[in-house]
């Protein structure tokens, strides 16, 4: 019975000490991923002020740019080339993206939404990045 009961305490310390092993491992791994996770960030401030993928000395350029309407031909896939509604030329959609940028630059989101809400209305679809601007098959009638 003696011989038993060691059996068993041996049994119990060794999987004690699994149990510690997989404890400690588990530490070291947490560990090691918080300095790869340090040192990613620091890369990435470096390059931040090096100025690679910097996106902020890429935005003026895009401001700049002038707004155009874009085709089917030219790419964009669910692009319609049908009329606007009445009052609402070329020009005029390039005008309010126009507007509507110039506002998010402002920080003015309330114009802006206002703005957003009108090109909705009209279903036109725009690419900020691109600067560019396509309209779409009527999903309703335009009185809604």
């Amino acid at each position: 019975s003696s011989r038993v009961h060691s059996i068993q305490s041996e049994r119990q310390n060794t999987m004690g000490n699994t149990t510690k092993n997989t404890d400690e491992k588990r530490k070291a791994y947490k560990k090691a991923k918080k300095q790869r996770r340090k040192l990613r960030k620091a890369e990435q401030l470096m390059k931040q002020g090096t100025g690679e993928n910097n996106t902020r000395t890429e935005q003026p350029s895009t401001q700049n740019k002038a707004w155009r309407r874009v085709t089917a031909e030219d790419g964009a896939k669910k692009a319609v080339d049908r009329p606007l509604e009445a009052g609402y030329g070329v020009d005029a959609i390039n005008e309010l993206l126009q507007r509507r940028s110039a506002a998010k630059a402002e920080k003015n989101y309330g114009v802006s939404d206002e703005i957003t809400k009108t090109l909705v209305r009209l279903q036109i679809v725009y690419d900020d990045d691109r600067r560019e601007w396509h309209t779409r098959a009527w999903k309703y009638p335009t009185g809604m």
